[in-house]
């Protein structure tokens, strides 16, 4: 999908959604099922998350999205790097989501029912009130450019 801003036009061929407090609150998947079918038509999606609440199980239903283990900053920086940063828009809400924020081409910050860490925050290029909103954002990406505008 061509994502156009400013002066740049992105190619992001992939999303990468972080799991605990970005789409999920208490370790329990949000209702995003119908999001994820119509982003799904425009971007590889990946749910990156260090299993803290050890519930794997609950996304074994979600079709066509790839569910990667990973511990710390480092392996989610490691991901965006091996995707190619400038395909990826990354969406998070936590310290460990900062290098992952400060390499993919556009990075979304969620304050959602979790909160929001403020290195998250200042890392990344947009910040949401919800996953809802973030989504959103992506289904129809003209909304971004009176945000992202210089």
């Amino acid at each position: 999908m061509i994502i156009h801003l400013n002066d740049q036009n992105l190619d992001i061929k992939y999303l990468i959604l972080d799991y605990n407090g970005t789409i999920a609150c208490d370790g329990k998947l949000l209702n995003l099922k119908t999001y994820f079918q119509s982003l799904s038509k425009n971007y590889k999606l990946y749910i990156l998350t260090g299993n803290t609440f050890s519930n794997l199980e609950d996304l074994k239903d979600l079709n066509d999205i790839e569910v990667v283990i990973t511990p710390d900053g480092l392996s989610k920086q490691a991901f965006i790097h091996k995707l190619g940063p400038d395909k990826c828009i990354a969406v998070g809400n936590g310290n460990i989501d900062v290098l992952m924020f400060q390499s993919a081409a556009l990075s979304i910050a969620v304050i959602g029912c979790e909160g929001c860490s403020s290195k998250a925050i200042l890392n990344s290029d947009l910040v949401t009130h919800s996953i809802e909103d973030a989504l959103s954002l992506l289904l129809e990406p003209k909304k971004l450019i009176a945000t992202l505008r210089r």
